[in-house]
């Protein structure tokens, strides 16, 4: 809700008064759990993680892992784009808006510590999402290695966020080419078909 607002009217020019009332609530009550527009940003993270856990349980177990981490990428990628970006063809939400947005939310995270401890630990959950995607598929055989699944995962993340960065103002940064180009460095010759590590 905040989002839609902070990208139809920008960041700058939105109030917690103006969110309140979308809300329908007091400003007083939205003060006591959102002290600033900034918390808002922190929270989109924490609310994307929920939403991915969920697609990644829902991925089929026998899907490769380097496709299910590409497919969490790329769901992670069209959620931030729902948010950062306004959508093609819209006429009530300008460039500079959308720009707004993405930069009060690129100095937010570092803004204080709350934002950042809270930002942190949105990407330490996200890193546990794509630990477990990896996980899995060490122990069913099809993922070769003695590695840490987490310290792989973090890897991952850290692909994420150079390319989500890279791409900030471009709608139509290519994203999935840019994702596979770097996941099939990470994975080359750790993939294999289910039991082959037992042949």
């Amino acid at each position: 809700m905040a989002a839609d607002l902070f990208l139809k009217n920008g960041y700058q020019n939105t109030t917690l008064s103006d969110i309140a009332k979308k809300a329908e609530v007091s400003t007083g009550t939205l003060y006591r759990y959102y002290p600033s527009k900034g918390d808002f940003l922190t929270e989109i993270g924490k609310n994307s993680v929920e939403h991915l856990r969920a697609f990644a349980d829902d991925l089929p177990e026998d899907m490769p892992a380097s496709e299910a981490v590409l497919a969490v990428l790329l769901e992670d990628i069209r959620g931030t784009q729902g948010i950062f970006f306004s959508p093609e063809g819209a006429e009530d939400v300008t460039e500079l808006q959308a720009n707004d947005i993405r930069l009060a939310y690129s100095y937010e995270i570092y803004a204080s510590r709350e934002h950042l401890d809270a930002e942190l630990a949105t990407r330490g959950q996200l890193v546990s999402i794509y630990a477990a995607i990896i996980q899995r598929a060490k122990e069913a055989g099809t993922l070769a290695g003695s590695y840490d699944s987490r310290v792989f995962a973090q890897i991952v993340v850290a692909i994420f966020f150079q390319e989500l960065d890279k791409g900030m103002y471009r709608y139509d940064y290519p994203y999935e080419l840019m994702f596979k180009q770097k996941l099939d460095i990470l994975f080359e010759g750790r993939e294999q078909a289910p039991g082959a590590a037992e042949e």
